[in-house]
């Protein structure tokens, strides 16, 4: 789960595994799987970051340690 905030500002926790797509139209529109869609005040860094910080904390295999979130970032 990660914390996202609603534009109002909201704070509401999403499963991060039902994200289909994030957008920015400017504002950040994630999509889930099931259809459901929420615009939120974080930007699509923001939630690739937190995405990622769940998915170590959580020990999923598939994201290894150490590795940049884009390339050049340390």
């Amino acid at each position: 789960m990660i914390k996202v905030h609603r534009l109002n500002g909201e704070l509401f926790l999403l499963n991060s595994d039902m994200i289909e797509t994030v957008e920015m139209t400017p504002d950040t529109v994630l999509r889930l799987v099931n259809g459901h869609r929420y615009i939120i005040k974080e930007t699509l860094d923001d939630v690739k970051s937190a995405i990622v910080e769940f998915r170590r904390r959580a020990g999923y295999s598939c994201v290894p340690f150490g590795i940049p979130l884009e390339a050049g970032d340390n």
